[in-house]
């Protein structure tokens, strides 16, 4: 007696299960269920049989007194996993609470085999394995919080993990986290936790420093664990190097709040994660303090981004006046002094619009100049302030540097300076540049100079244009210089490149960064030298080029040959330098073989064959790996700038029978014990790790698998060990051809994962699409006769009348859709009614088919069907009836076999002709098909004979396998009769079996007809060698019929059959093996058989 579900509550609440719809609560729920959980799983069923099959929960009463608890949305219990949420209205206007409940559905094992286990277990679950107090909340509730905690917030020490539940599920659903411990640490951004990842989550205190914790989101069952762990081993996410000379404003694009902009200040560093991690991360740039453009950088793409342009004015400085600095002034005396720390710049009176000589002060518009492209100097004082310095501003607006006289300076003579408006037909005074430390105008040899000499140079005095003094050495009163408000060039350029898995932001002056390009930074670049010094040495380069590959052979205890897989044109290319490791491989063909003797499918896997004319464009290799590894110097983690695997199309036969044997072979479906263990703790601990797992960041993954030809045979009649197993297994198979399912490649940029979490995105990755092609499949089911084919036949055949106007394609196409259609319909039918036969009629009928397939003479096996099944419809009355009198023995055996002779009566003929359809349909269908439609691909080798004379597995031999095949095709049963040897002489063959020894005529096939002599070691006596006239003889001396005394004697000299043997050697060796054969078999009898079930023994006859 068994249950057929079974509930475990694993969430920590007290639930209550009834049937959806149903009256009342499932049995066994008492008083005790509303108050805390069972510990102890629920047996249940569905009561209600007219209701569909769905079961409701609700909260138990004892949690929330005062609540209503709310049946959830019905949900199956007969597969799968899935989560629900259970309400509770609270009383007044307060908002209800939800619990978010996984649901996980698995079959029993053992003897629970009928068995569902169906486990509730909290959908989240919060591990903190980091070092600090850790405080969680919903990101509605902790918003603008800043560091107090919001009601409701869910706290744990570290090392100790709770169950979450979302306070308010109409809300985001997004988690925050802060650090409790922390002084003034406020929360994070908010992120999902419904998908399987990990991340950096970025807390901020209330100086804008940031604190990292990284968060790992597995999934197990239905619940997502949600680990948090410090990150002091793992580098961060991104890295803001600034290299420039000004200090640089940065935030994550889309975040408005200003707390959350970063300063990083000339020549520094700092590490970053995102602030709100569910927005892109894109990050703003602006240099700080300066009006400045913003660049937004993805750091998802490594390249150079928008240049950064920053207001840069100059001030026009009177060189000698800054000469010396204030402190080494202070000693001398008079005049001296004060002029070389003066410190004086050209300004602006307002008033006059003249231009004269000013102390400088930082930050004073009226002194800050910039030079246009054009050469004028542009008064900033004058010209309003501007935000974005990425346009260029419009001239007209402003004032430039020019001469207060109206046309140019006469000889001798000094002419004021001061501003103007821009004019085209004044450039010459108003084009201006510096020139070996003077300031000159578009007219030869005038500078602008102090008036009055030396002593001209203080504060206050007017500035003027005169001509130079034309000396070597500059007179002081005309030396002016510009010199830069801010350090740097105005231009900035931005860049993103990687170190290993953290993405680096490079900000640099675009002077610069010609030096900088070089190396990212400069204390790597000395370390990294001399790592190289040392490691020069040590380069290796290994390639390995198999041109004829490898083969794998897998065989089974019985034993058996089960699959042979060659692998061919392997290449392989390795090469390690101090700088990388790279790593290509090329298998240019890949086959597997079916190698059970009597399959209809020889190939299981192999490259598809590339139809038509697009065969010589597309023969890539069948399989392409390439990797490149670089040197890490993190502890913990392997980098790799790129791992891609990409395969060709392969086309793949699954044959059930093979896919069982593997199965067991590689022992899946081994029994378990018989009990199932049922852990009653709360949540399965984690397994413990021996510390931190190893990461592995890849700079591009790609797997491509782009095509696969799928086809499924089902196999009719299985042993019953491979029936157990199909019974564990639980999925049947259905059986279709060629269903064509493309798939997209896997591809990720930048995952810094553990092994774990990659493997199982692609592993989840070709499972959904795989899922979203069943149309493909279902498409190509036999049963339907395979509508897709049909449909791919007549586009074909379509395509070759419209492409080359040929009619005969046309025909051609859509005779071999609409045969093959047919072929299948009617095959499906006809296994259909197999059920209802005796075994031999079944067998028989495989028999006659099987030779069909294998020699392709489909219309002969079609007739032979079709009279088999009319002679057996003629005498099933009969035969069914001795059967089942013979099997079952007594009345009720005979009228069970005569009800079974009457069902076959009707069924047998109809069956025959059904088969005499689909063989007929077969057979329009393979000569209206191309060459290309058929799968040409042949074995690579014959399955091997995998039984030595000694029980012991042999090498291959071609001689023997061929033997073994013919010895199949005799007995059709490999394992009671063995094969031990085989000698192939010009006119005949003798083959030496476990039972008798075989001689045949020669020939390509060989059955039961081509023996012309036979003879059993019950019979045989003993084998010699005779010569007569010169010619040698193999002698059979059988045993006498009868012989009185029981001891066995040599016959009659009639029973003493002689073959003809060309050489003696030859003679001897074939007498000795089948007397050696002989002993064996004698030997064989005298043991006793290792029986499966080892509880008695029998004596085998």
């Amino acid at each position: 007696i068994s249950a057929p579900y079974w509930l475990a509550n694993k969430t920590g609440l007290p639930l209550i299960f009834r049937q959806d719809n149903g009256k009342t609560d499932a049995a066994g729920q008492f008083e005790e269920h509303e108050m805390a959980r069972s510990l102890s799983p629920l047996l249940f069923c569905y009561p209600d049989k007219e209701q569909p099959n769905m079961c409701t929960m609700r909260i138990g009463k004892g949690i929330h007194p005062d609540g209503v608890p709310g049946w959830c949305q019905g949900f199956s219990l007969d597969g799968g996993s899935g989560v629900r949420a259970v309400k509770v209205i609270q009383h007044g206007n307060r908002p209800g609470l939800v619990y978010n409940i996984g649901i996980n559905v698995r079959k029993g094992k053992g003897r629970y085999i009928d068995t569902h286990i169906v486990t509730f277990a909290p959908r989240y679950l919060l591990d903190n394995k980091s070092s600090h107090k850790l405080a969680f909340s919903q990101r509605e509730f902790a918003r603008g919080k800043g560091t107090a905690n919001p009601e409701g917030y869910i706290s744990t020490l570290p090392g100790s993990s709770v169950v979450f539940h979302w306070p308010r599920n109409d809300y985001d659903q997004l988690l925050c986290v802060r650090m409790m411990d922390v002084p003034n640490c406020t929360w994070s951004g908010g992120f999902e936790v419904n998908k399987p990842k990990s991340f950096h989550v970025n807390m901020r205190d209330t100086l804008g420093n940031c604190f990292f914790l990284r968060a790992e989101i597995t999934l197990k069952g239905a619940t997502y664990r949600i680990s948090f762990s410090d990150t002091d081993r793992l580098p961060p996410p991104f890295r803001i190097d600034n290299v420039s000379e000004v200090p640089i404003q940065f935030w994550q694009h889309g975040v408005a709040d200003l707390r959350l902009h970063s300063e990083v200040k000339a020549k520094a560093m700092l590490d970053y994660a995102c602030d709100e991690p569910i927005l892109p991360p894109y990050l703003t740039l602006t240099v700080k303090g300066a009006g400045s453009s913003e660049v937004t950088a993805n750091m998802n793409y490594f390249r150079e981004y928008n240049k950064l342009y920053y207001e840069n004015f100059i001030y026009i400085a009177a060189t000698h006046t800054f000469s010396q600095s204030p402190e080494a002034g202070k000693r001398q005396v008079g005049m001296k002094r004060d002029v070389s720390c003066s410190e004086l710049v050209l300004d602006v009176e307002t008033k006059t619009q003249r231009v004269i000589l000013k102390k400088k002060e930082p930050g004073k518009r009226s002194q800050l100049w910039r030079m246009t492209g054009t050469g004028m100097l542009c008064h900033e004082g004058s010209s309003p302030p501007q935000s974005k310095p990425a346009q260029p501003r419009p001239l007209d607006s402003s004032l430039v540097l020019d001469i207060a006289g109206l046309a140019a300076v006469t000889d001798n003579s000094y002419e004021p300076l001061m501003l103007r408006r821009p004019d085209r037909r004044r450039s010459t005074t108003q084009t201006w540049h510096f020139s070996s430390g003077m300031l000159t105008c578009g007219l030869p040899r005038l500078v602008v100079q102090a008036k009055g000499g030396a002593s001209g140079l203080y504060d206050g005095a007017e500035v003027v244009l005169g001509p130079d003094a034309g000396l070597f050495d500059l007179p002081p009163e005309q030396q002016f210089i510009n010199q830069k408000m801010r350090p740097g060039s105005g231009v900035l350029s931005v860049l993103v490149l990687p170190d290993g898995p953290t993405r680096v932001l490079q900000i640099s002056d675009f002077n610069q960064r010609r030096a900088t390009r070089l190396s990212p930074s400069t204390e790597e670049s000395v370390s990294k030298e001399s790592e190289l010094q040392k490691s020069t040495e040590q380069e290796l380069e290994v390639s390995v080029n198999l041109e004829e590959g490898i083969g794998v052979s897998l065989v089974n205890k019985l034993p058996e040959e089960l699959v042979f897989a060659t692998l061919s044109g392997i290449e392989v290319h390795f090469t390690r330098t101090a700088a990388s490791q790279v790593l290509e491989l090329s298998v240019n063909n890949i086959q597997v073989d079916n190698q059970l003797l009597g399959t209809t499918q020889p190939v299981i896997l192999c490259v598809t064959p590339a139809a038509g004319e697009s065969a010589t464009v597309e023969s890539g290799p069948a399989l392409q790996v390439n990797a490149m590894q670089v040197p890490s110097n993190l502890q913990l983690t392997d980098l790799f700038k790129h791992l891609m695997v990409t395969a060709g199309r392969f086309t793949v036969i699954i044959e059930e029978k093979l896919l069982l044997k593997l199965l067991s072979f590689f022992g899946y479906g081994q029994l378990e014990p018989e009990l199932e263990k049922l852990d009653e703790n709360l949540q399965e601990k984690p397994t413990e790790d021996g510390g931190a797992l190893k990461r592995y960041y890849f700079e591009n993954l790609k797997i491509s698998l782009p095509q696969i030809k799928l086809s499924v045979f089902t196999s009719h009649k299985l042993p019953p060990d491979l029936k157990a197993l199909k019974g564990i297994l639980g999925m049947p198979l259905i059986r279709f051809e060629d269903a064509v399912i493309n798939m997209d490649p896997y591809t990720r940029v930048h995952p810094y994962e553990t092994q774990e979490i990659i493997i199982n995105g692609i592993f989840k990755h070709f499972r959904e699409e795989l899922v979203g092609q069943a149309a493909q499949i279902l498409g190509s089911v036999d049963f339907l006769g395979n509508p897709m084919g049909l449909l791919n036949d007549v586009t074909e055949g379509v395509s070759e009348l419209i492409k080359y106007g040929n009619v005969g394609g046309l025909i051609r196409n859509v005779t071999h859709g609409v045969s093959n259609s047919a072929a299948k319909f009617a095959g499906t039918l006809s296994d259909g009614l197999g059920k209802t036969m005796d075994n031999r009629h079944q067998s028989e009928r495989e028999y006659i088919r099987y030779h069909g397939a294998t020699s392709g003479e489909h219309l002969v096996a079609g007739i032979h069907g079709l009279a088999h099944g009319i002679i057996g419809g003629l005498t099933s009355v009969i035969t069914s009836t001795v059967e089942g009198v013979k099997t079952e023995g007594g009345v009720s055996g005979f009228f069970s076999g005569l009800g079974k002779g009457l069902v076959g009566t009707v069924t047998k003929p109809v069956a025959g002709a059904l088969d005499f359809a689909s063989e007929t349909a077969q057979t329009v269908r393979d000569m209206a098909s191309l060459s290309n439609h058929r799968l040409s691909v042949q074995r690579v080798r014959k399955p091997r004979c995998c039984k030595g004379p000694q029980g012991l597995l042999p090498r291959f031999s071609s001689v023997q396998a061929d033997g073994q095949e013919q010895l199949f095709r005799l007995t059709d049963n490999i394992h009671s009769e063995f094969f031990i040897a085989v000698e192939p002489i010009d006119t005949y063959c003798v083959l030496i079996s476990s039972k008798m020894v075989y001689f045949l005529k020669p020939g390509e096939y060989v059955d039961r007809e081509a023996i012309f002599l036979e003879v059993k070691y019950d019979d045989l006596y003993h084998c010699l060698v005779l010569k007569d006239h010169g010619k040698v003889y193999v002698q059979l001396t059988k045993k006498a019929e009868n012989s009185s005394s029981g001891v066995a004697i040599p016959g009659p000299s009639h029973q003493k059959p002689m073959v003809h043997v060309k050489s003696e050697n030859l003679a001897v060796k074939i007498s000795q093996e089948v007397n050696y054969a002989k002993s064996l078999y004698y030997e064989q009898q005298l043991m006793l058989p290792p029986n499966e079930n080892e509880d008695y023994l029998e004596l085998d006859s």
